[in-house]
């Protein structure tokens, strides 16, 4: 499972700084950062969130998207800082309009980069609170914290040992005698 989510953290990495020139080199590097970070989240760092801070990531959101993305908003602040018209050539412009203008510096452009990153923290922020709150509210039936995980609450699930298959009728081909035989 690490295997799969470090190469999903890897694709969102890339995918963050997707339009700027990251060169294969630079992809690599940032993959297996994103992957590294995504790995350890998972082992260390969930449990620590679930224990002091109560907050469970049941489909590893913070750890596959999250993390990868504030890191790949790094990842393109730093690119954009270092954007040059000798190694965008006539991309530059559809990239960094105002830089290949002259109107802004790469540097600037990166600031911008980062004043994105600091605005999309804080509107995760404030809007992760504020669902949270309204979940909490008593009026919405909220089960408690130790029931929180249990389907039964909400779903109708077979009893333990239960024979899923019974009644079912198998039906035989061609492919599957032939290994049976053999």
């Amino acid at each position: 499972v690490h295997i799969q989510n470090a190469a999903l953290a890897g694709g969102v990495i890339v995918g963050t700084s997707a339009e700027m020139m990251l060169t294969p080199f630079g992809a690599l590097i940032a993959g297996c950062l994103a992957g590294l970070v995504a790995t350890l989240g998972f082992r260390f760092l969930t449990p620590i969130l679930a224990a002091k801070l109560k907050i469970q990531d049941t489909c590893g959101i913070h750890n596959l998207h999250g993390m990868p993305g504030v890191l790949g908003a790094l990842l393109g602040a730093l690119v954009a800082a270092m954007a040059t018209p000798d190694v965008y050539g006539e991309g530059m412009a559809e990239v960094f309009p105002l830089v290949a203008s002259g109107q802004r510096t790469s540097v600037y452009q990166s600031l911008f980069q980062l004043l994105g990153l600091l605005v999309s923290l804080g509107m995760a922020t404030i809007g992760g609170s504020l669902v949270g709150a309204i979940l909490r509210m008593r009026c919405l039936g909220s089960p408690p914290d130790a029931l929180c995980f249990e389907d039964q609450i909400y779903w109708e699930v077979p009893e333990e040992h239960h024979d899923n298959f019974q009644g079912m009728e198998v039906v035989s081909t061609e492919e599957a005698d032939k290994g049976t035989q053999a």
